[in-house]
């Protein structure tokens, strides 16, 4: 529900745009924001591909679709959505090859070769859809977590790095390949935690002045390989500032005294004088790190058709999670990744609530007898007969990037709702 793109009416002064979305079923239309004709009662349009063409709800919708320049404009944008999320299921022409046509830098030739070399067997069981419960179709009326699954796209494959070899795009910006969505309710507990690795760092003044030494010392190497010839005099020059200022506080005595107790592990310094060195401590930024998402979801079957979907669910999750073999058993290939959306119940993300990257997951559990007993349903034969009256599961992810503070402005989902 979260994939859409949007585009204005040529003939509505600015004023009307279409948003044209593909839901979890691969079906295809676009509504417009309002009405620009036949007054406040008017109906807002809304076209839908049937199938083999686009169809209208009424007066204002196919107004707009005899107008040549919308209908192109629908299509491009349509065939653009598809393409740009790699909708695979969506009920309508013209996916287009989205191989790059942009000279790749000659490692990321080197690695496309490499992958293309080695056979991944196919999975023969398509596109997964699945939902719970599954009688909540209408999502007008309800908020959701939508899970989607992904083919994992290496950094450095080709489109993926930049031509200076410097940057590569974050796995989000990647185009990848789905493998299935999954619609679950909202649950109690949901919450986020960021962090980032703040440590003590120490550097005392002898470490000071052993640094301007160094860079002096480099600098004087640096003109000897490029030919100037090796100087001394900025050495001794800085090495004679350093001890005018530290005046008498510095006397060869105490430097004996310091390095001694360097070379022995035992403070010599303290021990003597009752004086320790200024070490200058200061917290400083070490790291960011990455964030872990948990849910726990009570699966209690109500009719056989949901009992089959829930064993759907489980198993779909299970096979996504797991590592890939190749053909000839010699590498492995990573498991399918996940994206989380908190869906508003008119498909957009949801306000008021966080987003999240894409997450591998790292742990999935499920407890058949979750209630402490063994219990099942009879069905006498049915599709449902033998399943579980419940099962407990926990869904454990991990996000693959951190958040950095320009994702809050350079990125679309940092801009809605809380942001990541």
């Amino acid at each position: 529900m979260s994939n859409f793109a949007t585009f204005q009416n040529v003939e509505g002064g600015g004023t009307q745009t279409y948003k044209i979305v593909i839901d979890d079923d691969g079906n295809v239309s676009a509504t417009a924001n309002k009405s620009i004709s036949g007054g406040k009662t008017a109906k807002v349009p809304v076209v839908t591909w049937n199938g083999q063409k686009w169809v209208g709800n009424g007066t204002g919708a196919n107004k707009f679709l005899k107008n040549a320049k919308n209908l192109k404009n629908l299509n491009d944008r349509t065939e653009e959505l598809i393409n740009y999320a790699n909708i695979d299921n969506a009920k309508f022409p013209g996916k287009k090859d989205n191989t790059s046509k942009v000279p790749q830098p000659s490692i990321t030739n080197l690695i496309k070769n490499l992958e293309t070399s080695v056979d991944i067997p196919r999975d023969p069981e398509g596109f997964f859809i699945g939902r719970y419960p599954i009688n909540q179709k209408d999502t007008s009326n309800f908020d959701f977590l939508k899970i989607t699954c992904y083919d994992y796209e290496p950094g450095l494959m080709a489109g993926n790095i930049d031509s200076n070899l410097f940057k590569i795009k974050d796995i989000d910006k990647r185009i990848k390949k789905r493998r299935g969505v999954v619609s679950l309710p909202m649950q109690p507990g949901i919450s986020e935690a960021n962090s980032v690795g703040w440590g003590d760092d120490r550097l005392n003044p002898l470490q000071i002045a052993g640094a301007n030494l160094a860079g002096e010392a480099m600098e004087a190497g640096s003109n000897l390989l490029t030919g100037q010839g090796f100087d001394l005099t900025g050495i001794l020059q800085q090495g004679q500032s350093t001890l005018a200022a530290a005046g008498t506080a510095l006397t060869p005595q105490l430097i004996k005294a310091f390095f001694a107790q360097q070379a022995l592990g035992a403070n010599i310094i303290g021990r003597s004088t009752g004086l320790t060195i200024n070490n200058n401590l200061e917290v400083l930024f070490n790291s960011p790190n990455l964030r872990s998402f948990n849910y726990n979801y009570r699966f209690t079957p109500r009719e056989p058709k949901e009992a089959d979907k829930i064993k759907q669910i489980i198993r779909f999750f299970k096979k996504s999670m797991a590592p890939k073999r190749s053909t000839s058993r010699i590498f492995l290939k990573s498991p399918n990744v996940f994206k989380l959306k908190y869906t508003f119940k008119n498909g957009d993300s949801h306000p008021f609530l966080n987003n999240i990257k894409i997450c591998a997951m790292n742990s999935f559990t499920v407890d058949y007898t979750p209630d402490g007993s063994y219990s099942t349903y009879e069905d006498d034969g049915g599709r449902g007969d033998g399943s579980m009256t419940s099962y407990q599961v926990s869904l454990g992810f991990m996000e693959m990037t951190p958040i950095y503070n320009d994702d809050f402005w350079n990125d679309d989902e940092g801009k809605e709702g809380t942001g990541f």
